[in-house]
Order: C-alpha cells, then sequence, then structure tokens
C-alpha cells in the first residue's frame, strides 16, 4: 500500500509528518510526502533583464531552500514506511489529485476553519475530498494560536 501525505514546509510540518507516519504504520505502507510550490514565477512579466537576472537567481534559492526542507521531513520518516519526496508546482489541490492517483490513499491535513476564514483561504482539503480518485483521510490540524 502507498500513502501520499501533502505537507506545508512549515507550520505543523513534523507534527502532520508523525501523524502519517503513524498512518503509514498502521496500514503497513510506505509513505511519500508531497509539498506544492503554488506561486508563479513569471519572468516573462518583468521588463526590466537585470532584473530578471535578480529574481531568477532568488527563485532558485527560494526552490532550493523547499527541496531541502522536504528532504529533511523525509528524514524523518522511518526506514519502514518511507517513501520519497514528491516537489510539485501549480494550483494545490489540482497537483495533489493528480499525483494522488498514484498512490492507495492521500492524507491531508486541516485546520478545520469555518466561517469567513474558510471564504477568504478556501480549502485545499476540501477540492481534494471532492475531486480525488482515490480515498482521503483528512488529518485535524490544531489551530494557529491553541
Amino acid at each position: 500500500m502507498k500513502l501520499m501525505l501533502a505537507i506545508h514546509l512549515h507550520e505543523n510540518a513534523e507534527s502532520l509528518v508523525a501523524e502519517g507516519t503513524a498512518w503509514a504504520r498502521r496500514l503497513r505502507a510506505t509513505l511519500d510526502l508531497a509539498y506544492v510550490d503554488e506561486y508563479r514565477y513569471d519572468l516573462y512579466l518583468v521588463d526590466d533583464p537585470a532584473v530578471r537576472t535578480v529574481l531568477d537567481e532568488q527563485w532558485t534559492v527560494v526552490r532550493d531552500q523547499q527541496a531541502a526542507r522536504l528532504d529533511e521531513l523525509l528524514r524523518a520518516v522511518p526506514d519502514d514506511v518511507r517513501g520519497e519526496a514528491l516537489h510539485l508546482v501549480g494550483r494545490a489541490a489540482d497537483e495533489l489529485v493528480t499525483a494522488g492517483a498514484a498512490h492507495d490513499m492521500i492524507l491531508i491535513g486541516t485546520h478545520g476553519r469555518t466561517g469567513l476564514g474558510h471564504l477568504l483561504l478556501g480549502s485545499v482539503a476540501e477540492r481534494v475530498v471532492r475531486t480525488a480518485p482515490v480515498p482521503v483521510l483528512v488529518l485535524r490540524l490544531p489551530q494557529e494560536g491553541s
């Protein structure tokens, strides 16, 4: 069995990886970690070649930092359940659903926001649950500041 855990690289990442690891052990599965970079790096929108060069260098640094953090989190997964790191680029829900199709189950965290917070921030987890071709297990994350 193969699980895919959708993660952020900052808040609650370690606790989410620990929870995903526990599920992988329970299900005797391997655990892949998936991170989606949703930022657009559109250099063609910048006219000045010098500015383009600087931006490209900075975006390379950001992508390298993301890859290093993803690798660090993957190393925290014990060898007996460790899968691979998936560094995806695009709209989070779409990329997770596409990558998740190659897995038996998707694990995804949610803050459980409601009302205005949900309306303004949306819910990647909700979109994944609605459109994924495989089962999705939603893991409740602690609210920020709690």
